[in-house]
C-alpha cells in the first residue's frame, strides 16, 4: 500500500472520508491484532478497535503533525489505553483463575510500559530502508514482492523465473539478515506486527 502523504493527512483532518476509509483499511488488521494480543474475545478486540477508529474521526483536528507516522502512534496509543481500561474492568469482575489473573497482570505490565511514537516510527522506517539496501538483490526482490506486494512464493518464483525453493531460500536469507538488523526492537515488531 502507498504511503500517505501530508496532504493526505491534512484532507484526513478536514474531514474527508476517503482518507479516513483509507487510514482505516490499512490498520484495522494490525489494530486488532495487537488487541488480540492482550483481549482474548474477538469481539471485544474488535470492539476496542472500531472505538478506536471512532475515537480518530472525533479527534482528528487534534493529531499534532501532518505524518502518518503521527496517526500511526495516535492509533496504537489510543488502542493501548482501551486495552488497559479493558483489562482492568475484567480484572475487578473477579471471574479469573489464578492462570488468567497472573497473564492479565503480564498484560497490563506489557502495555503500561508500551509507549508508541512517531519517532519510534521512523527510526524504524530507516533501519528497515539501511537494511534492504544491504540485502542481497534476489533476496531484497523476493522479500519486497512476498511482504510488501503480498504476492505467493509461486508467484514469486515465476516472476523472477527461478524455482519455488529458491525463493524460500532467499526468503530465510532476507529474514534472518532483518533481524540482524532489528535486534534491539525485536519485541517491539512483535507486538506491532505491522512493518
Amino acid at each position: 500500500m502507498a504511503v500517505l502523504h501530508k496532504n493526505d493527512i491534512k484532507k484526513f483532518k478536514k474531514g474527508d472520508h476517503v482518507m479516513f476509509e483509507l487510514i482505516f483499511k490499512r490498520y484495522y488488521n494490525a489494530l486488532f491484532f495487537f488487541a488480540g494480543r492482550f483481549v482474548a474475545d474477538r469481539n471485544d478486540s474488535e470492539n476496542l478497535v472500531q472505538e478506536t477508529f471512532m475515537a480518530l474521526w472525533l479527534n482528528r483536528k487534534n493529531i499534532l503533525k501532518d505524518s502518518e507516522n503521527s496517526v500511526k502512534a495516535w492509533l496504537y496509543n489510543t488502542l493501548r489505553n482501551k486495552c488497559l481500561n479493558y483489562l482492568e474492568k475484567e480484572a475487578s469482575k473477579n471471574k479469573y483463575s489464578a492462570y488468567l489473573k497472573t497473564k492479565h497482570l503480564l498484560d497490563v505490565s506489557v502495555l503500561r510500559d508500551f509507549e508508541i511514537n512517531e519517532v519510534l516510527f521512523d527510526e524504524i522506517h530507516e533501519i528497515l530502508e539501511k537494511a534492504l539496501n544491504d540485502m542481497p538483490k534476489q533476496s531484497r526482490a523476493v522479500f519486497e514482492m512476498s511482504r510488501l506486494k503480498g504476492m505467493k512464493n509461486k508467484e514469486i518464483a515465476d516472476s523472477l523465473n527461478v524455482s519455488v525453493k529458491a525463493v524460500e531460500a532467499n526468503m530465510t536469507r532476507a529474514l534472518k539478515h532483518l533481524k540482524v538488523h532489528f535486534r534491539d526492537y525485536i519485541s517491539i515488531l512483535i507486538l506491532l506486527c505491522s512493518l
